[in-house]
C-alpha cells in the first residue's frame, strides 16, 4: 500500500462493525483506494471496532493490519452495541477530524469531502449526513423502512428544535474539540440524539449535508433466507424504536406527552359538548326544576360522565408529569453544563502545569 499517513493524521475514518468478516477487507481497501485518488493531500487512517464479532472477523483485521499500516483496530471482547462501538473508535482516533461512516459503505466515500469541508473552514464543528435533506436521497432501501425511518426522524428533530432532518444516522464528521468535551454514555444507537443534545447545550455549531443512502447487498456470497410472511420493518426495528422513544422522552419530554394530552383534551371537549347538548334539549323538553333536569342529563348521559370524569383526572396527572418532566429537563441541562465547564478549565489547567513543567 502506498500514500502512508503521518504519525498523527489529518483525518480519522471510524467504522464499528459486527459480524462483517464476508465485506469488510474489501470495503477497508475500497475506502483507502478513495482516498489516495480523492484526496491525496489529506493523510488519514482508518479505524475499525470489532464490536465482539463472532464469524471470525478479528483475526481478518488482525492480518489486514500486518500490511496496512494506516489501519486502527480496536476490539470489544463482546457485542456492546453501535454507540459504544463509536465511543471507543473516538478514543481510538488521533485524527483532527472524524468522519464516522457505516461498515457496508451504503454512504459512499463520496460523502467524506462534503462532511470534511464544513469542518476544516470552521463553519460548523459537527457535520450531519442527511438522507431525508430536500437535495438528500433513498436508494434500493425497503419502502416501510423509509417511511417509518423518515417518520420517525421528524418526531425526533422535534425534540432539537425541528432544525434537523436526519438525527439518526452513524455517518457524521467531528473536529477533534467536540470528541474531547463531550462527555457521552449512551451504548446504543440513541448515541446519535445523545451527541446533538449535548452539542447543542454546549454551543457547537451544527450543519446538515445532502446524503445519499444506497444500500448494498450486506452479505456478499449468502443468499437471502426465502420468509414465509414479508418482514415487517417496525417489527424488525422495534428496539432502536423504543429506545429512540425513551431517550427523546427523557430529553424532551413535551413532545411525547403533548400526545396523550391532546387526546384528553380533545375527549373532554368531545364528552363535554354531548352532555351540554343533552342538558339544552332537556331544558326545552322537560318540565322539571334546573337541578333536576342537570341529574336526569347525568343518568341518561351516564357512560359519557364518567369517561369525561376519568379523562379531567388523567388530564390532571399528565400536566403534572409535563411540568415535572421539563424542570427535570432542565437541572440536568445546567448540571451537565456546569460539569463540561469545570471540566474544560481543569484541562486548561493541567495543560498550562504541563507547559511550565516542561519549561
Amino acid at each position: 500500500m502506498q500514500d502512508l499517513p503521518m504519525a498523527e493524521p489529518e483525518l480519522s475514518l471510524v467504522i464499528t462493525a459486527f459480524n462483517e468478516s464476508s465485506i469488510i477487507i474489501e470495503n477497508i481497501d475500497e475506502l483507502s483506494s478513495w482516498m489516495i485518488d480523492n484526496c491525496p493531500g489529506v493523510s488519514y487512517e482508518i479505524v475499525i471496532v470489532d464490536d465482539g464479532s463472532t464469524d471470525g472477523m478479528a483475526d481478518l483485521l488482525d492480518e489486514a493490519r500486518v500490511n496496512r499500516p494506516w489501519l486502527v483496530v480496536a476490539y470489544h471482547p463482546v457485542n456492546l452495541g453501535r454507540g459504544r462501538g463509536v465511543r471507543t473508535g473516538f478514543v481510538a482516533s488521533s485524527g483532527r477530524y472524524v468522519i464516522c461512516l457505516d461498515a457496508d459503505l451504503s454512504y459512499s466515500p463520496e460523502h467524506i469531502p462534503k462532511l470534511l469541508e464544513p469542518l476544516v473552514a470552521g463553519i460548523a464543528d459537527i457535520t450531519l449526513a442527511s438522507v431525508y435533506h430536500p437535495n438528500g436521497k433513498v436508494i434500493n432501501v425497503p419502502g416501510q423502512r423509509v417511511m417509518l425511518s423518515k417518520f420517525g426522524n421528524k418526531i425526533l428533530s422535534l425534540g432539537f428544535g425541528g432544525e434537523f432532518s436526519t438525527v439518526t444516522c452513524i455517518v457524521r464528521g467531528y473536529t477533534r474539540e467536540v470528541i474531547d468535551s463531550l462527555e457521552l454514555v449512551s451504548d446504543g444507537k440513541e448515541l446519535h440524539l445523545e451527541v446533538i443534545q449535548k452539542a447543542q447545550l454546549l454551543g457547537y455549531r451544527i450543519k446538515e449535508v445532502p446524503a445519499t443512502l444506497h444500500w448494498r447487498d450486506r452479505k456478499r456470497g449468502q443468499t437471502k433466507k426465502r420468509r414465509l410472511f414479508p418482514e415487517i420493518a417496525l417489527f424488525k426495528m422495534r428496539k432502536t424504536v423504543v429506545s429512540h422513544l425513551v431517550f427523546n422522552y427523557i430529553t424532551n419530554p413535551g413532545i411525547i406527552l403533548l400526545i396523550p394530552i391532546l387526546i384528553l383534551l380533545s375527549t373532554i371537549a368531545i364528552g363535554g359538548a354531548m352532555l351540554i347538548a343533552s342538558l339544552a334539549h332537556n331544558l326545552q323538553t322537560l318540565d322539571l326544576s334546573f337541578l333536576q333536569i342537570v341529574r336526569q342529563t347525568l343518568l341518561d348521559g351516564q357512560l359519557t360522565s364518567i369517561v369525561v370524569s376519568f379523562a379531567v383526572i388523567f388530564l390532571m396527572i399528565f400536566i403534572g408529569f409535563y411540568f415535572l418532566s421539563f424542570q427535570s429537563k432542565r437541572y440536568f441541562d445546567e448540571i451537565y453544563t456546569i460539569v463540561m465547564r469545570m471540566n474544560s478549565r481543569i484541562k486548561n489547567i493541567e495543560s498550562s502545569s504541563q507547559h511550565k513543567l516542561e519549561d
